[in-house]
């Protein structure tokens, strides 16, 4: 297709108004739906404007003067490492992007940490919900920073809200404030896993809920698709249902009668075992019970830093071991980078009305740097819209 027609053709504007979408992200949406080429590469420019890459081999491309800008706010409490980690990583994040932060918690802890330019606001809260209190028993309690910060995106004050506290809070603080979407019986965590060959595989549910029915793994299975398209850029997601062997017979009841389900969705592989994951990476998006989801990635990730702790050991332990580690720096650290969970933090809750994000509870300053690129990105794409649509819903809101 030819970019240089003649003056008053039709399809002029039509191809300037492609090239706005593709560099802007600004009334793009019905170009960019039918051109799904347009969608990777606006996700490419997204990517490599704020400095994080899905994919190895994007770069910084395009200033982030271009994109539309957005209220994040952050649960600061109920961590398992101290406030100014958690601080640290989302004003990182947020002096590279167009977003507002506004951090919820105990003044006492969050303020001594703020620097005195930092763009950013305050809403003091002095209670707490921790990662060790039953999650129906938190969110009755109004006055907590997690459950406050949830309600200011209820209230249209925020535009999302991320959390690394307590997930199973957050779920049902997110049910009972915001809501699931049109059409969505049980709302999925879809957390990101880092793969041997540099991408990454999305888990849907990962955690929460812990008893779904083989329904709801199909609605899994169908939010994962898209948050892999529209998100992460790719075109065609392959799905797979975790499972304990490769062949349809295998696992529990719900295992076997969600095969048959996902027999019928498009882009299904079949089920892939949890080992395969990090090393083969046979598919974009595996989808289990939010336990079964739950327990692999937190065997996978406690793998992967076993392996990077165990050849950090090994290169120290000798001279002759130092001296081979030198030669072997550059593929050592790019080992290191493709298994580091906190390029990948951040799990969008998919099926509520609002875009609700969890974090690790033991984020690093890097991980919460991460996720709110993640939550700016999902916000960029209008996330929790396009779900909407996708799944015959009202538009949300």
């Amino acid at each position: 297709m030819s970019l240089f027609y003649e003056p008053g053709d039709p399809r002029r504007s039509r191809v300037r108004k492609w090239l706005i979408s593709v560099l802007t992200g600004w009334d793009g949406v019905a170009s960019i739906d039918r051109w799904p080429r347009w969608r990777k590469w606006q996700t490419r420019c997204l990517e490599g404007a704020v400095g994080h890459c899905a994919r190895v081999g994007s770069s910084p491309t395009l200033g982030t003067s271009f994109f539309m800008s957005h209220t994040i706010v952050i649960d600061v409490m109920g961590a398992d490492r101290p406030p100014q980690d958690i601080i640290s990583g989302a004003l990182r994040a947020a002096g590279r992007l167009p977003v507002h932060v506004v951090f919820v918690g105990r003044r006492r802890s969050v303020e001594p940490h703020l620097p005195p330019d930092a763009d950013a606001e305050l809403i003091d809260c002095e209670q707490v919900i921790d990662q060790s209190e039953p999650p129906l028993q938190a969110v009755r309690r109004k006055d907590t920073s997690l459950v406050r910060g949830i309600e200011l995106v209820a209230e249209g004050k925020a535009d999302a809200f991320l959390s690394p506290g307590n997930t199973g809070a957050v779920v049902g603080a997110a049910l009972l404030r915001l809501g699931r979407l049109p059409g969505v019986h049980r709302p999925g965590l879809c957390a990101a896993l880092p793969t041997l060959n540099g991408g990454e595989v999305l888990m849907v549910d990962a955690g929460a809920a812990s008893d779904p029915r083989p329904a709801h793994v199909l609605q899994f299975a169908h939010m994962g698709r898209i948050y892999a398209h529209e998100v992460i850029g790719i075109d065609e997601p392959k799905l797979g249902l975790l499972n304990i062997g490769a062949e349809p017979i295998k696992g529990d009841k719900l295992s076997r009668e969600a095969f048959k389900l996902l027999s019928q969705v498009p882009g299904f592989v079949g089920n892939v075992e949890p080992h395969e994951l990090l090393t083969k990476r046979p598919v974009d998006v595996a989808v289990s019970g939010g336990f079964a989801g739950n327990m692999t990635i937190k065997a996978l990730e406690g793998g992967a830093e076993l392996v990077l702790d165990g050849l950090r050991d090994a290169a120290t332990k000798s001279a002759r071991a130092k001296l081979g580690a030198l030669f072997m720096r550059s593929s050592l650290r790019e080992l290191a980078a493709q298994l580091r969970y906190d390029r990948h933090n951040g799990a969008p809750l998919l099926g509520v009305r609002k875009l609700v994000m969890a974090a690790h509870g033991r984020s690093s300053p890097e991980a919460m740097e991460a996720a709110v690129v993640r939550t700016f990105l999902a916000l960029q794409v209008g996330l929790v819209e396009r779900l909407a649509e996708a799944l015959g819903g009202a538009e949300a809101g």
